[in-house]
């Protein structure tokens, strides 16, 4: 009997395609048996995929791109089958907000950092979900929009997205950029305010993408199968009248298939919600267009070379039949 394929997720509202593939009988429809991992981390997440713990999951592209590199010290077998979603992550700060909304870019974003910096009274904690993320990407692109130098003027950490509310409440960091709900989350507890995120920084960049790991590649029926089944799900999550059992969905315990996402935050950020950062479900193959700013920022922070350039932009596209590492 042949194991079920391990999915691999986080506590995370762009997770919603596979968690509905799941609870749906998508999956099972396309003659799929499925598992569901619930990861604590995204490091858990590239980890499962490197030594094969893990046949798919849902994961930002920079990191993707790394595992599959060897950057993570273990070079993987990784091909993406799908893009998953756009957009959705939140700068947030903790405190009060010295500006009307978000910050604008160049001296009035600037001014309103140095106001909130010396209320915070240090050089303030800003945390992100990875080192290798779309939102370390993110963050960089608005603090260099306001002219603030993330190098210098801030102190980095990493923690998983719902972690992030804790340390905010325990005032261990001083603001992050999260994924949906967390940002939203945190504004509607009181224990941050926006002032800024995806739409503000770069409107409709990828954000998550579905990839498959060494043993699913290896069954060009099964990963025909999961491509298939992933664009089904990501067309029930994209209409508006299953949002409100999508969000039920997500905010189940895990020992009953959902995330345990707060459901008030959940429902604002789904696509057309009334958040300002709301997550867009976005099907179809992954281009090479989706990556050009993801290898671009990634090349100016040092990450890879020319060679690994190269290497990366044959990544997207259809999925040969004898796939191999980027």
């Amino acid at each position: 009997m042949n194991a079920p394929l391990r999915i691999g997720v986080l506590k995370l509202a762009d997770s919603a395609p596979v968690i509905m593939a799941q609870q749906k009988g998508i999956f099972a429809h396309h003659g799929l048996e499925t598992e569901i991992v619930v990861s604590p981390s995204w490091a858990n997440i590239a980890d499962g995929l490197a030594w094969n713990r893990l046949d798919a999951a849902v994961i930002f592209a920079p990191l993707a791109m790394m595992t599959a590199l060897g950057h993570r010290g273990h070079g993987a077998e990784l091909r993406p089958l799908a893009r998953i979603s756009r957009g959705g992550n939140t700068i947030m700060l903790r405190g009060i907000n010295p500006a009307n909304g978000v910050w604008q870019a160049g001296s009035h974003g600037r001014n309103a950092f140095d106001i909130w910096c010396k209320a915070i009274g240090r050089k303030p904690r800003i945390a992100i979900v990875h080192m290798y993320s779309t939102h370390l990407l993110i963050l960089r692109r608005f603090l260099k929009m306001i002219d603030v130098d993330m190098e210098n003027e801030v102190t980095l950490s990493v923690m998983p997205p719902a972690d992030m509310i804790h340390a905010l409440a325990e005032n261990a960091i001083d603001g992050g950029c999260v994924g949906p709900p967390w940002g939203t989350e945190a504004e509607q507890l009181g224990l941050a305010f926006q002032v800024g995120g995806s739409a503000t920084v770069l409107p409709g960049h990828l954000e998550k993408i579905l990839v498959a790991s060494g043993k699913l590649l290896a069954c060009e029926q099964k990963v025909s199968r999961m491509s298939l089944a992933v664009q089904e799900a990501l067309s029930f999550c994209q209409k508006p009248t299953h949002h409100e059992e999508i969000t039920q969905a997500l905010a189940a315990p895990i020992t009953d298939g959902g995330l345990l996402l707060p459901p008030a935050s959940t429902r604002t950020i789904l696509p057309g919600g009334e958040a300002r950062e709301c997550v867009t479900f976005s099907d179809g193959t992954l281009l090479p267009s989706d990556l050009d700013w993801i290898i671009s920022d990634m090349t100016a922070l040092g990450w890879i070379g020319e060679v690994e350039q190269q290497m990366l932009k044959r990544w997207s596209g259809p999925i040969p039949a004898a796939s191999s590492p980027v």
